[in-house]
Protein backbone atom coordinates (compact mmCIF):
# COMPACT_ATOMS: atom_id res chain seq x y z
CA UNK A 1 0.00 0.00 0.00
CA UNK A 2 0.93 3.42 -0.81
CA UNK A 3 2.41 5.66 1.59
CA UNK A 4 -0.66 8.22 -0.28
CA UNK A 5 -3.13 5.60 0.84
CA UNK A 6 -1.93 5.00 4.19
CA UNK A 7 -2.67 8.59 5.44
CA UNK A 8 -5.80 8.85 3.52
CA UNK A 9 -6.97 5.75 5.63
CA UNK A 10 -5.18 7.09 8.96
CA UNK A 11 -7.34 10.46 8.11
CA UNK A 12 -10.24 8.60 7.77
CA UNK A 13 -9.98 6.43 11.16
CA UNK A 14 -10.69 7.01 15.22
CA UNK A 15 -9.40 10.50 15.02
CA UNK A 16 -11.07 11.38 11.60
CA UNK A 17 -14.23 11.42 13.77
CA UNK A 18 -13.44 11.60 17.05
CA UNK A 19 -11.23 14.57 16.99
CA UNK A 20 -14.18 16.79 15.70
CA UNK A 21 -16.52 15.31 18.04
CA UNK A 22 -13.56 16.27 21.15
CA UNK A 23 -12.34 19.40 19.62
CA UNK A 24 -16.37 20.58 19.63
CA UNK A 25 -17.25 21.32 23.63
CA UNK A 26 -13.67 23.76 23.78
CA UNK A 27 -14.45 24.71 20.59
CA UNK A 28 -18.08 25.48 21.56
CA UNK A 29 -17.03 26.92 25.31
CA UNK A 30 -14.72 29.35 23.26
CA UNK A 31 -17.27 30.64 21.17
CA UNK A 32 -19.78 31.27 24.02
CA UNK A 33 -17.06 32.88 25.58
CA UNK A 34 -16.38 35.19 22.55
CA UNK A 35 -19.69 35.60 22.12
CA UNK A 36 -20.47 36.89 26.19
CA UNK A 37 -17.09 39.39 25.19
CA UNK A 38 -18.44 40.42 22.29
CA UNK A 39 -21.84 40.68 23.68
CA UNK A 40 -20.77 43.05 26.81
CA UNK A 41 -18.37 44.99 25.20
CA UNK A 42 -20.86 45.75 22.25
CA UNK A 43 -23.77 46.85 24.72
CA UNK A 44 -21.34 49.09 26.61
CA UNK A 45 -20.40 50.33 23.52
CA UNK A 46 -23.71 50.92 22.27
CA UNK A 47 -24.88 52.48 25.34
CA UNK A 48 -21.84 55.10 25.56
CA UNK A 49 -22.70 55.31 21.64
CA UNK A 50 -26.80 56.12 22.32
CA UNK A 51 -25.37 58.26 25.60
CA UNK A 52 -23.23 60.50 22.99
CA UNK A 53 -25.72 60.41 20.20
CA UNK A 54 -28.74 61.79 22.86
CA UNK A 55 -26.38 64.72 24.48
CA UNK A 56 -25.59 65.84 20.83
CA UNK A 57 -29.08 65.53 20.37
CA UNK A 58 -30.41 67.36 22.55
CA UNK A 59 -27.47 69.90 22.29
CA UNK A 60 -29.10 70.33 18.77
CA UNK A 61 -32.08 71.16 19.77
CA UNK A 62 -31.77 73.29 22.65
CA UNK A 63 -29.46 75.26 19.99
CA UNK A 64 -32.51 75.13 17.56
CA UNK A 65 -35.02 76.02 20.14
CA UNK A 66 -32.87 78.64 21.36
CA UNK A 67 -32.09 79.80 17.59
CA UNK A 68 -36.01 80.19 16.90
CA UNK A 69 -36.85 81.40 20.59
CA UNK A 70 -34.36 83.66 21.69
CA UNK A 71 -34.99 84.32 25.09
CA UNK A 72 -36.22 82.99 28.75
CA UNK A 73 -38.91 80.20 29.54
CA UNK A 74 -41.62 81.73 31.29
CA UNK A 75 -45.26 80.38 32.61
CA UNK A 76 -48.24 83.24 31.96
CA UNK A 77 -51.93 82.82 32.46
CA UNK A 78 -54.07 82.39 35.18
CA UNK A 79 -56.78 79.18 34.15
CA UNK A 80 -55.00 78.22 31.12
CA UNK A 81 -51.34 78.10 31.38
CA UNK A 82 -49.66 79.35 28.74
CA UNK A 83 -45.58 78.42 28.14
CA UNK A 84 -43.47 81.46 26.64
CA UNK A 85 -39.69 81.24 25.21
CA UNK A 86 -38.60 85.33 25.23
CA UNK A 87 -41.55 86.80 22.99
CA UNK A 88 -42.78 83.58 21.34
CA UNK A 89 -46.03 81.23 22.74
CA UNK A 90 -44.56 77.57 22.47
CA UNK A 91 -47.10 75.94 24.10
CA UNK A 92 -48.10 74.18 21.51
CA UNK A 93 -45.27 74.66 19.26
CA UNK A 94 -44.20 71.51 18.49
CA UNK A 95 -42.09 72.31 14.95
CA UNK A 96 -38.92 72.15 16.67
CA UNK A 97 -39.12 68.64 18.24
CA UNK A 98 -41.13 67.32 15.42
CA UNK A 99 -38.06 68.48 13.28
CA UNK A 100 -35.15 67.18 15.60
CA UNK A 101 -36.95 63.79 15.75
CA UNK A 102 -37.31 63.68 11.68
CA UNK A 103 -33.63 64.15 11.84
CA UNK A 104 -31.93 62.13 14.32
CA UNK A 105 -34.91 59.37 15.43
CA UNK A 106 -34.94 60.37 19.13
CA UNK A 107 -37.82 61.66 20.83
CA UNK A 108 -38.27 64.64 22.38
CA UNK A 109 -39.61 66.90 25.45
CA UNK A 110 -39.44 69.78 26.99
CA UNK A 111 -40.37 70.07 30.55
CA UNK A 112 -41.20 73.45 32.72
CA UNK A 113 -40.06 72.42 35.86
CA UNK A 114 -42.00 69.12 36.47
CA UNK A 115 -44.29 69.43 33.99
CA UNK A 116 -44.26 67.90 30.19
CA UNK A 117 -45.01 70.72 28.03
CA UNK A 118 -44.08 70.02 24.90
CA UNK A 119 -43.43 65.85 23.50
CA UNK A 120 -42.91 64.04 20.70
CA UNK A 121 -43.88 60.74 22.08
CA UNK A 122 -47.83 59.93 22.11
CA UNK A 123 -50.04 57.24 23.62
CA UNK A 124 -51.59 53.98 21.69
CA UNK A 125 -54.29 56.42 20.10
CA UNK A 126 -51.54 59.04 18.69
CA UNK A 127 -52.16 61.44 20.96
CA UNK A 128 -49.22 63.18 22.97
CA UNK A 129 -48.73 63.11 26.48
CA UNK A 130 -48.33 66.00 27.79
CA UNK A 131 -49.01 67.38 31.11
CA UNK A 132 -47.62 64.69 32.73
CA UNK A 133 -44.82 64.60 35.90
CA UNK A 134 -40.92 63.83 34.73
CA UNK A 135 -39.47 60.36 36.89
CA UNK A 136 -38.91 61.87 40.55
CA UNK A 137 -35.08 60.33 40.50
CA UNK A 138 -35.05 62.66 37.39
CA UNK A 139 -36.99 65.56 39.29
CA UNK A 140 -34.11 65.28 42.00
CA UNK A 141 -30.88 64.73 39.97
CA UNK A 142 -31.51 66.91 37.00
CA UNK A 143 -34.33 69.06 38.30
CA UNK A 144 -32.99 69.90 42.00
CA UNK A 145 -29.01 69.57 41.40
CA UNK A 146 -28.70 70.57 37.66
CA UNK A 147 -27.06 67.74 36.77
CA UNK A 148 -27.80 66.38 33.46
CA UNK A 149 -28.10 62.11 33.39
CA UNK A 150 -28.37 59.53 31.16
CA UNK A 151 -30.72 56.59 32.23
CA UNK A 152 -30.65 53.52 30.55
CA UNK A 153 -34.38 52.14 32.22
CA UNK A 154 -36.30 55.12 31.98
CA UNK A 155 -40.30 54.06 32.06
CA UNK A 156 -42.56 56.23 30.50
CA UNK A 157 -45.86 55.93 29.29
CA UNK A 158 -45.39 52.08 30.23
CA UNK A 159 -42.25 51.81 27.41
CA UNK A 160 -38.76 51.66 28.65
CA UNK A 161 -36.15 54.39 27.16
CA UNK A 162 -32.68 55.08 26.50
CA UNK A 163 -32.65 58.83 27.91
CA UNK A 164 -30.96 61.54 28.58
CA UNK A 165 -32.04 64.68 30.44
CA UNK A 166 -30.69 67.89 30.82
CA UNK A 167 -31.72 70.90 32.74
CA UNK A 168 -32.73 74.05 31.01
CA UNK A 169 -31.07 77.33 32.46
CA UNK A 170 -32.77 81.15 32.02
CA UNK A 171 -30.55 84.05 31.94
CA UNK A 172 -30.28 84.81 35.76
CA UNK A 173 -28.90 81.50 36.21
CA UNK A 174 -31.78 79.66 37.57
CA UNK A 175 -33.27 76.31 36.14
CA UNK A 176 -36.59 76.24 34.89
CA UNK A 177 -37.01 72.89 33.18
CA UNK A 178 -35.50 69.93 31.66
CA UNK A 179 -34.97 68.76 28.18
CA UNK A 180 -35.81 65.07 27.59
CA UNK A 181 -33.76 63.00 24.06
CA UNK A 182 -34.37 59.94 24.14
CA UNK A 183 -34.82 56.00 22.08
CA UNK A 184 -37.19 53.29 22.95
CA UNK A 185 -34.79 50.22 24.62
CA UNK A 186 -36.88 47.71 22.11
CA UNK A 187 -35.78 49.47 19.12
CA UNK A 188 -31.90 50.14 20.63
CA UNK A 189 -31.97 46.33 21.61
CA UNK A 190 -32.97 45.21 18.41
CA UNK A 191 -30.48 46.56 16.92
CA UNK A 192 -28.22 44.73 19.34
CA UNK A 193 -30.03 41.46 18.23
CA UNK A 194 -29.57 42.29 14.50
CA UNK A 195 -25.66 42.85 14.92
CA UNK A 196 -24.97 40.18 16.96
CA UNK A 197 -26.95 37.40 15.11
CA UNK A 198 -23.80 37.48 11.75
CA UNK A 199 -21.48 37.02 15.46
CA UNK A 200 -23.32 33.80 16.31
CA UNK A 201 -23.41 32.20 12.92
CA UNK A 202 -19.56 33.13 12.40
CA UNK A 203 -18.92 31.31 15.71
CA UNK A 204 -20.61 28.14 14.51
CA UNK A 205 -19.08 28.36 11.47
CA UNK A 206 -15.87 28.62 13.30
CA UNK A 207 -17.43 25.19 15.11
CA UNK A 208 -15.97 23.56 11.78
CA UNK A 209 -13.30 26.05 11.63
CA UNK A 210 -10.06 26.58 13.04
CA UNK A 211 -9.99 28.31 16.24
CA UNK A 212 -7.46 30.93 14.93
CA UNK A 213 -10.14 31.72 12.75
CA UNK A 214 -12.22 32.67 15.12
CA UNK A 215 -9.42 34.14 17.34
CA UNK A 216 -8.64 36.92 14.31
CA UNK A 217 -12.33 37.66 13.98
CA UNK A 218 -13.08 38.09 17.67
CA UNK A 219 -10.21 40.27 17.30
CA UNK A 220 -11.29 42.09 14.36
CA UNK A 221 -14.62 42.53 15.78
CA UNK A 222 -13.46 44.38 19.03
CA UNK A 223 -11.57 46.46 16.91
CA UNK A 224 -14.11 47.64 15.04
CA UNK A 225 -16.07 48.43 18.54
CA UNK A 226 -12.86 50.24 19.99
CA UNK A 227 -12.51 52.15 16.52
CA UNK A 228 -16.38 53.40 16.78
CA UNK A 229 -15.98 53.86 20.29
CA UNK A 230 -13.12 56.25 19.90
CA UNK A 231 -14.32 58.14 17.31
CA UNK A 232 -17.36 58.80 19.70
CA UNK A 233 -15.17 59.83 22.08
CA UNK A 234 -14.09 62.10 20.33
CA UNK A 235 -16.84 63.48 19.07
CA UNK A 236 -18.34 63.93 22.88
CA UNK A 237 -15.10 66.15 23.45
CA UNK A 238 -15.91 68.49 20.73
CA UNK A 239 -13.45 67.70 17.91
CA UNK A 240 -15.84 67.30 14.84
CA UNK A 241 -12.85 66.79 12.10
CA UNK A 242 -11.80 63.36 13.59
CA UNK A 243 -11.39 60.87 11.05
CA UNK A 244 -13.64 57.63 11.55
CA UNK A 245 -11.35 54.64 11.20
CA UNK A 246 -11.63 52.98 7.53
CA UNK A 247 -12.00 49.52 8.86
CA UNK A 248 -15.39 50.22 10.28
CA UNK A 249 -16.88 51.78 6.88
CA UNK A 250 -15.15 48.20 5.21
CA UNK A 251 -17.58 45.69 6.89
CA UNK A 252 -20.28 45.34 4.99
CA UNK A 253 -23.11 44.75 8.17
CA UNK A 254 -24.91 46.89 10.83
CA UNK A 255 -21.78 47.84 11.95
CA UNK A 256 -20.48 49.95 8.91
CA UNK A 257 -24.46 51.32 9.09
CA UNK A 258 -23.30 52.64 12.08
CA UNK A 259 -20.46 54.14 11.04
CA UNK A 260 -22.01 55.91 8.35
CA UNK A 261 -25.02 57.35 10.92
CA UNK A 262 -22.08 58.31 13.05
CA UNK A 263 -20.14 60.60 9.75
CA UNK A 264 -23.86 61.76 9.14
CA UNK A 265 -24.47 63.20 12.74
CA UNK A 266 -21.06 64.44 12.67
CA UNK A 267 -21.44 66.31 9.61
CA UNK A 268 -24.72 67.56 10.97
CA UNK A 269 -23.09 68.71 14.28
CA UNK A 270 -20.86 69.84 12.44
CA UNK A 271 -22.63 72.61 10.23
CA UNK A 272 -25.31 73.28 12.89
CA UNK A 273 -23.02 74.42 16.04
CA UNK A 274 -19.70 75.84 14.35
CA UNK A 275 -19.11 79.21 15.74
CA UNK A 276 -16.28 81.63 16.13
CA UNK A 277 -14.36 80.80 18.61
CA UNK A 278 -12.79 84.09 19.90
CA UNK A 279 -16.31 85.89 20.00
CA UNK A 280 -18.87 82.97 19.94
CA UNK A 281 -20.49 84.85 17.42
CA UNK A 282 -22.01 83.25 14.19
CA UNK A 283 -18.85 82.29 12.52
CA UNK A 284 -19.52 82.87 8.63
CA UNK A 285 -20.08 79.76 7.39
CA UNK A 286 -22.77 79.23 9.94
CA UNK A 287 -24.00 83.02 9.72
CA UNK A 288 -24.59 82.23 5.87
CA UNK A 289 -27.04 79.92 6.60
CA UNK A 290 -29.17 81.50 8.76
CA UNK A 291 -28.59 84.81 6.75
CA UNK A 292 -30.14 83.01 3.73
CA UNK A 293 -33.13 81.53 5.83
CA UNK A 294 -33.60 85.22 7.15
CA UNK A 295 -34.09 86.81 3.80
CA UNK A 296 -35.92 83.83 2.69
CA UNK A 297 -38.54 83.95 5.57
CA UNK A 298 -38.43 87.98 4.87
CA UNK A 299 -39.30 87.52 1.39
CA UNK A 300 -42.16 85.29 2.06
CA UNK A 301 -44.09 87.05 4.49
CA UNK A 302 -43.54 90.99 2.93
CA UNK A 303 -41.50 91.65 6.03
CA UNK A 304 -38.54 94.25 6.54
CA UNK A 305 -34.79 92.83 6.80
CA UNK A 306 -32.28 95.12 7.18
CA UNK A 307 -28.26 93.88 6.80
CA UNK A 308 -25.41 96.01 8.47
CA UNK A 309 -22.16 95.44 7.73
CA UNK A 310 -19.90 97.14 10.78
CA UNK A 311 -16.20 97.63 11.00
CA UNK A 312 -13.82 98.47 13.92
CA UNK A 313 -12.14 102.16 12.74
CA UNK A 314 -8.05 101.92 12.80
CA UNK A 315 -7.72 98.08 14.12
CA UNK A 316 -4.94 97.52 12.72
CA UNK A 317 -3.28 99.77 14.40
CA UNK A 318 -4.09 99.00 17.75
CA UNK A 319 -2.68 95.31 17.13
CA UNK A 320 0.67 97.09 15.90
CA UNK A 321 0.82 99.79 18.90
CA UNK A 322 -0.79 97.00 21.83
CA UNK A 323 0.24 93.85 19.88
CA UNK A 324 -2.65 90.72 18.85
CA UNK A 325 -3.78 90.32 22.68
CA UNK A 326 -4.76 93.69 22.95
CA UNK A 327 -6.62 93.21 19.82
CA UNK A 328 -8.70 90.18 20.77
CA UNK A 329 -9.95 91.82 23.73
CA UNK A 330 -10.95 94.50 21.38
CA UNK A 331 -12.98 92.17 19.51
CA UNK A 332 -14.55 90.02 21.98
CA UNK A 333 -15.97 93.25 23.93
CA UNK A 334 -17.25 95.03 20.69
CA UNK A 335 -18.49 91.24 20.03
CA UNK A 336 -20.12 91.42 23.30
CA UNK A 337 -22.04 94.80 22.88
CA UNK A 338 -22.86 93.44 19.33
CA UNK A 339 -24.68 90.47 20.70
CA UNK A 340 -26.33 92.22 23.55
CA UNK A 341 -27.68 95.15 21.41
CA UNK A 342 -28.80 92.10 18.74
CA UNK A 343 -31.09 90.88 21.62
CA UNK A 344 -34.48 90.16 20.65
CA UNK A 345 -33.40 91.78 17.26
CA UNK A 346 -31.91 89.76 15.09
CA UNK A 347 -28.47 88.57 15.34
CA UNK A 348 -24.81 89.42 14.89
CA UNK A 349 -22.18 87.62 12.14
CA UNK A 350 -18.35 87.81 12.81
CA UNK A 351 -17.77 87.96 8.74
CA UNK A 352 -14.11 88.65 8.85
CA UNK A 353 -11.27 90.10 10.94
CA UNK A 354 -12.69 93.04 12.80
CA UNK A 355 -15.90 93.07 10.32
CA UNK A 356 -19.30 92.62 11.65
CA UNK A 357 -22.89 91.42 9.98
CA UNK A 358 -25.72 92.60 11.75
CA UNK A 359 -29.52 91.38 10.45
CA UNK A 360 -32.08 93.19 12.17
CA UNK A 361 -35.19 91.22 11.68
CA UNK A 362 -38.27 92.81 10.74
CA UNK A 363 -36.63 96.24 11.00
CA UNK A 364 -37.27 98.83 8.73
CA UNK A 365 -34.26 101.31 8.00
CA UNK A 366 -35.48 104.05 10.41
CA UNK A 367 -35.63 101.21 13.10
CA UNK A 368 -32.48 99.79 12.28
CA UNK A 369 -30.80 103.89 12.07
CA UNK A 370 -31.66 104.27 15.83
CA UNK A 371 -31.11 100.86 17.53
CA UNK A 372 -28.13 101.12 15.32
CA UNK A 373 -27.07 104.64 16.87
CA UNK A 374 -27.69 103.62 19.97
CA UNK A 375 -25.16 100.71 19.96
CA UNK A 376 -22.25 103.12 18.08
CA UNK A 377 -23.11 105.34 21.18
CA UNK A 378 -21.71 102.23 23.20
CA UNK A 379 -19.41 101.24 21.43
CA UNK A 380 -17.40 104.32 21.79
CA UNK A 381 -18.41 105.16 25.38
CA UNK A 382 -16.93 101.50 26.16
CA UNK A 383 -13.32 101.50 27.67
CA UNK A 384 -11.08 98.28 27.31
CA UNK A 385 -8.67 98.03 29.02
CA UNK A 386 -5.04 96.04 28.70
CA UNK A 387 -2.07 96.06 30.67
CA UNK A 388 -2.84 99.30 31.85
CA UNK A 389 -4.38 101.16 28.82
CA UNK A 390 -7.63 102.47 28.17
CA UNK A 391 -8.64 102.04 24.80
CA UNK A 392 -11.32 103.61 22.86
CA UNK A 393 -12.89 102.54 19.51
CA UNK A 394 -15.04 103.41 16.97
CA UNK A 395 -16.79 101.44 14.08
CA UNK A 396 -18.37 102.79 10.86
CA UNK A 397 -21.66 100.95 9.60
CA UNK A 398 -22.99 100.46 6.35
CA UNK A 399 -26.74 99.62 5.86
CA UNK A 400 -29.03 98.15 3.32
CA UNK A 401 -32.56 97.43 3.52
CA UNK A 402 -34.58 95.39 0.41
CA UNK A 403 -35.03 91.59 1.02
CA UNK A 404 -36.99 91.93 -2.09
CA UNK A 405 -33.54 91.84 -3.73
CA UNK A 406 -31.09 88.82 -3.73
CA UNK A 407 -28.42 88.63 -0.89
CA UNK A 408 -25.23 89.86 -3.10
CA UNK A 409 -26.67 93.32 -4.02
CA UNK A 410 -27.72 93.76 -0.36
CA UNK A 411 -23.93 92.64 0.97
CA UNK A 412 -22.50 94.91 -1.74
CA UNK A 413 -24.94 98.09 -1.07
CA UNK A 414 -23.53 97.41 2.67
CA UNK A 415 -20.34 97.26 1.74
CA UNK A 416 -20.01 100.02 -0.58
CA UNK A 417 -21.51 102.12 2.06
CA UNK A 418 -18.97 100.51 4.63
CA UNK A 419 -16.49 101.86 2.46
CA UNK A 420 -17.92 105.76 1.77
CA UNK A 421 -17.93 105.93 5.38
CA UNK A 422 -14.29 104.61 5.72
CA UNK A 423 -13.35 107.34 3.40
CA UNK A 424 -15.44 109.88 4.85
CA UNK A 425 -13.91 110.69 8.62
CA UNK A 426 -15.40 107.07 10.31
CA UNK A 427 -17.23 106.81 13.19
CA UNK A 428 -20.57 106.78 11.75
CA UNK A 429 -23.55 105.37 10.45
CA UNK A 430 -24.08 105.25 6.53
CA UNK A 431 -27.14 104.99 5.21
CA UNK A 432 -30.07 106.50 3.38
CA UNK A 433 -33.12 107.35 5.38
CA UNK A 434 -36.59 107.86 3.67
CA UNK A 435 -37.77 111.17 4.63
CA UNK A 436 -40.28 110.88 8.37
CA UNK A 437 -43.70 110.71 8.15
CA UNK A 438 -45.93 113.41 10.10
Amino acid sequence: MSAKKQKEKLQRGKLYYSFPAMSMLPLLFFSIIVIIFSSITFSRSMQEQISTELQNVANLARTLIDTAYPGDYTLTGDVALSLYKGESNITSDYTMIDTVKELTGAEVTLFFQDTRILTTITNWDGQRIIGTRAPDPVLEEVLGQGQAKFYNNAIINGRTYFAYYTPLYNTDGQITGILFVGKPADQVNEQVDRVMVPIFIVSLVALLCACLFSVRYARSFVRVLYALKSFFSEVATGSLSVQLDPIVLKREDELSEIGLSALTMQRSLRNLVEQDTLTELYNRRNGEMHLNASLAKAKSVNAPLTLVIGDIDFFKKINDTYGHQCGDLVLKNIAGILKKNMRDKGYAIRWGGEEFLLIYENSSLQETFKALSALLDEVRSTCNESEGHQIYVTMTFGMACDPSRSLKDLLHEADDKLYYGKNNGRNQIVAELPPERH
